[in-house]
């Protein structure tokens, strides 16, 4: 079941930074949001729909409910099987369509800069072990290199790539053979500007400013066109490594919801900013996503995994076990770690506390592995399996 979250103000998605009066001045919102967030908001927007005659509060004591979509202690049957940034198009026969839009792969550089004023081609990290070199890796690992230039020197940091790739572009990043170019990047300028915005505390009782109180906040707004598209879904059980889930007729109909197409009006972020939330049906109105590799793809070729939204690992940058029929990888492009935490809302009233914060693969992660697989993967995660974190894309090296 597709919905597409379309905001019509500035967005504030706090990161775990401290921002305390009088301490820290400045505060600076995240993008895009996390599953964290995104799942709170969605779970509220259903809550809030169950039964409009009661209140969160009431709502989140229906244990009819609960065993849906949760409550502070878990997640339920809900199940998110897609989380994307994505952008509304017309398609050539007039009708409207969405594509996905995905972090940028950690193995993408830029070529060094050439003379003409063409598009710069674009390398790929591949592992290798070229002669004469010596690392302090573990057995097994290897150093990544940009491919076919193993010997020449390093490329600096102007190769590093930001930005986003649409799903034609992902499918050839994904792909050993594939001619890229910086055509095929979307800047972060084209789909968000951020906005100050500038303020002071006031005093409760007397509603004057307060000395020394005066602070700053990074907002996001979104281009016309862009917002953020989740597939929701129930399982058919509430166990959370359950991967059979029903048809989104029948899960619409579980949750109270009207059939697609069909839209809501809700709030997402910090300060509660207005969305619509559009109820999507993907027959009249197709979602363009990138396709995973398929064993053609794949043929005589060794697998990639790529990360399309973070991951929580038990074990630092990779999980506890990786697929029996995989081990280990061979070598990793992990741009740095993210940290995620979130807020647990209380109900009752307006306090709550906060959840653990964790270190996270970041999206855009790239595994290399030794081997291939027929196998279907989608997810690989420790923790968040039911709300999206660790969708992963297969690829070839």
């Amino acid at each position: 079941m597709y919905l597409f979250i379309e905001p019509h103000e500035t967005l504030l998605f706090r990161s775990g930074r401290p921002f305390n009066a009088g301490e820290v001045n400045f505060a600076e919102s995240l993008f895009p949001p996390t599953p964290e967030t995104l799942q709170g908001s969605l779970r509220e927007l259903i809550a809030r729909h169950w039964d409009p005659r009661k209140s969160l509060p009431e709502l989140l004591r229906d244990p009819a409910l609960t065993a849906l979509i949760g409550n502070q202690t878990g997640y339920g049957r809900l199940r998110i099987r897609l989380i994307a940034l994505a952008r509304r198009q017309k398609a050539p026969n007039g009708a409207q369509r969405f594509e996905l839009l995905y972090p940028m792969p950690a193995h993408l550089l830029r070529a060094p800069l050439q003379p003409d004023p063409s598009p710069k081609r674009l390398l790929r990290l591949k592992p290798a072990s070229p002669a004469g070199v010596w690392t302090n890796l573990p057995q097994g690992q290897q150093p990544l290199y940009p491919e076919g230039q193993e010997q020449a020197q390093p490329l600096g940091k102007g190769s590093k790539l930001q930005g986003w790739l649409t799903a034609e572009g992902l499918e050839a990043a994904l792909r050993s053979n594939a001619e890229m170019s910086e055509t095929m990047i979307i800047s972060n300028s084209e789909i968000y500007e951020e906005e100050p915005r500038t303020g002071i505390a006031r005093q409760e009782r007397t509603r004057t400013t307060e000395e020394g109180m005066l602070y700053t906040i990074y907002t996001v707004r979104l281009r016309p066109s862009y917002g953020f598209l989740v597939d929701l879904r129930l399982a058919q059980t509430a166990d959370p490594l359950s991967d059979q889930l029903l048809p989104d007729e029948q899960t619409a109909s579980l949750l109270r919801l009207p059939a697609p197409p069909t839209h809501f009006a809700h709030t997402l972020g910090g300060e509660s900013r207005p969305v619509t939330v559009w109820l999507i049906d993907p027959q009249a109105t197709p979602v363009r996503a990138a396709a995973p590799q398929t064993p053609d793809h794949l043929s005589g070729q060794r697998l990639l995994l790529y990360l399309a939204t973070p991951a929580i690992f038990r074990k630092g940058w990779q999980p506890e076990r990786w697929p029996a029929d995989l081990g280990a990888p061979i070598a990793a492009a992990i741009s740095g770690y993210q940290w995620i935490g979130g807020w647990q809302m209380n109900p009752s009233h307006h306090g709550g506390q906060s959840k653990t914060a964790r270190r996270c693969v970041p999206a855009g992660s790239i595994y290399f592995f030794d081997k291939k697989t027929d196998r279907d993967l989608y997810q690989l995660t420790d923790i968040g399996k039911e709300i999206g974190y660790g969708m992963i894309l297969k690829g070839a090296w």
